[in-house]
């Protein structure tokens, strides 16, 4: 559920702020619902960047199927990344999936393709921060005596 997160950080602000804001550990960038810069300054990202606008331009064109946009670019990206945590990026990808069957039979348009994959992951946002917001937290406290052996005075302090 974490790397969902990142990765979909990742697609609005770059890859290292993406993971930043979800608190979670690094991971590689997703399909962006349209072509744009991650923000990551791994020459691996900038690769996958490269290969994302090649892949939205030839399925504007209609050289390829949008079903062979998302397959491409996620094969190059598990090629890049094979240590990456996918466990977050998977239900994205199966709904980028599911909306490129679409586009591919017409039922679709491409702006709906942008607005529908940017609802789901404003939705996903919210249902992580939801889990974040709901998990217990952890506080640390030390106690140590601030008086003396003889009249102990004792202050806790929680973080």
């Amino acid at each position: 559920m974490r790397m969902l997160l990142a990765a979909i950080a990742v697609l609005l602000s770059g890859c290292a702020e993406m993971a930043e804001v979800l608190g979670y550990s690094y991971t590689a960038p997703y399909l962006a619902a349209e072509p744009r810069p991650s923000g990551c300054d791994d020459a691996r990202c900038q690769q996958l960047d490269r290969l994302e606008a090649q892949l939205y331009s030839a399925a504007r064109s209609g050289r390829i199927r949008w079903v062979q946009l998302v397959d491409t670019f996620y094969a190059k990206r598990a090629e890049l990344f094979p240590d990456s945590n996918d466990s977050g990026i998977r239900e994205l990808r199966s709904y980028q999936r599911v909306l490129a069957e679409q586009m591919d039979g017409r039922r679709i348009t491409e702006s709906q393709w942008v607005y529908l994959q940017e609802k789901k992951v404003a939705e996903l946002q919210a249902r992580n921060q939801l889990i974040q917001n709901t998990r217990p937290r952890s506080t640390n406290c030390t106690t140590r005596n601030v008086g003396t052996a003889a009249s102990p005075q004792y202050q806790t302090q929680c973080y």
